[in-house]
């Protein structure tokens, strides 16, 4: 068999294309070392350039065409070594096809797990409860889902608020935009009575939808959101609580009838943090710590506050979170994540304290309908938990306490969040 079986057999048809390139090589090894000599590099230079861009898609052709040309002698033929440099690697550059902006990328197979972490984006489910408490009273049910963009895949509205309305706060490199749906439901401390007592507050559900953009420096975040629904019957709380209560065999709540009526409810928002982290001295346990202070303002007829606070957070791969998401008006981290390991955890405990200029909830409709309860115009918030995270899921468990939020109310509230999240 000749030298030339090989390549032969490894891509049909491919022996013709080449039958001008095999007489010229002939015509080389039969006119001696030499003439070898003097025309390596004018030869060499076409043939590795040729090669480059059949390197993508033809390895087999470009391992066979090696044999064949030691087989026709030019192997002696030694090459410019700087040429030969650079031939090589333009050869090892063809190997990774070049991006949609035109940059060669390796593909994100090969990239570590934090380089690819939100390439689809996050999804986030968040649960609060009271059952997690001592009654069913006050603030008894929230659930919120968020979707947040990939890293810097911004539509029309996310470059408008990065442009316009919330470029100059940040100079961060990393945007996201992300998308919210929730409901939170509110009841007096005595859901067996068909008129809560005076000084009681009224029964109240939120619907909402929300879109928000967050900024991330890495030691700063901002966000800024803006929820948009219904406060009162449309908002389909009583129906979401008598449900659960069915299903459960709990208690039936029995005074609906007196919930606030139809309003629609705004709340826009934003919100600081800052982080800062540091390795513990201990390098056997791996551990690190980080607090993150954090700044909010709320306005709108669905709440009106301002709050400062922070969390504290101790674990095994912190990377670049915040915390665990909540549904507010506790402080919302945001539903991305980017850990650096397949495996981490953390426990936390934080504090938040607020001035509450109006709350819906407690003070009831804002143009008629509803009249609400005596508010406090001071709360706070009393945390503390864990998560963990095994590769591309966090899963968190909150315990909460949150003070009086009106005068007649007997004690603190007391609930937990539980929040998933995952990286598509």
């Amino acid at each position: 068999m000749s030298a030339t079986a090989p390549l032969a057999a490894a891509r049909p048809g491919a022996l013709p294309i080449l039958l001008p390139g095999l007489l010229l090589a002939a015509a080389l090894a039969a006119s001696g070392p030499a003439r070898a000599q003097e025309s390596g590099p004018a030869f060499a230079g076409p043939r590795v350039e040729a090669a480059g861009p059949r390197a993508v898609g033809a390895g087999p052709r470009a391992e066979g065409a090696e044999p064949l040309g030691a087989a026709m002698g030019l192997a002696a033929a030694p090459l410019d070594p700087a040429r030969e440099a650079g031939a090589t690697a333009a050869a090892e550059a063809s190997e990774i096809p070049p991006g949609p902006d035109g940059s060669q990328e390796p593909p994100a197979e090969d990239l570590p797990p934090q380089a690819d972490a939100d390439a689809r984006g996050t999804l986030s489910v968040t649960f609060e409860n009271d059952i997690f408490g001592d009654d069913d009273k006050d603030y008894t049910n929230g659930v919120r889902f968020d979707y947040v963009t990939p890293r810097n895949n911004l539509t029309g509205a996310g470059r408008l608020a990065k442009r316009g309305l919330f470029g100059w706060f940040s100079d961060a490199d990393d945007w996201y935009e992300f998308y919210t749906l929730g409901q939170n439901i509110y009841t007096p401390s005595d859901i067996s009575r068909r008129n809560p007592p005076p000084g009681d507050r009224p029964y109240a559900g939120f619907l909402y939808g929300g879109f928000g953009v967050s900024a991330d420096r890495g030691d700063r975040l901002d966000t800024i959101a803006l929820e948009v629904g219904v406060v009162g019957p449309s908002s389909q709380a009583d129906r979401t609580q008598t449900l659960v209560h069915d299903v459960i065999g709990a208690q039936k709540p029995r005074g609906w009838r007196t919930q606030l009526e139809d309003e629609p409810g705004v709340r826009l928002v934003y919100e600081r943090k800052w982080r800062f982290g540091a390795d513990l001295p201990l390098p056997a346990l791996d551990l690190s710590v980080d607090w993150a202070p954090s700044i909010t303002a709320s306005l709108g007829n669905v709440e009106t506050s301002i709050a400062a606070g922070g969390i504290l957070r101790l674990g095994q791969d912190l990377a670049d979170g915040y915390g665990p998401p909540r549904v507010r008006p506790a402080v919302a981290s945001p539903g991305f994540f980017r850990n650096q390991d397949d495996f981490g955890w953390y426990v936390f405990a934080g504090v938040e304290g607020r001035v509450v200029g109006r709350n819906i909830f407690i003070e009831g409709n804002t143009w008629g309908g509803v009249d609400g309860v005596e508010p406090n115009r001071l709360v706070a918030d009393v945390q503390a938990g864990v998560a963990v995270q095994v590769g591309r899921v966090e899963l968190s468990f909150t315990q909460v306490l949150r003070t009086e939020e009106y005068a007649a109310q007997d004690g603190p509230a007391v609930f937990g969040s539980i929040n998933l999240r995952t990286r598509f």
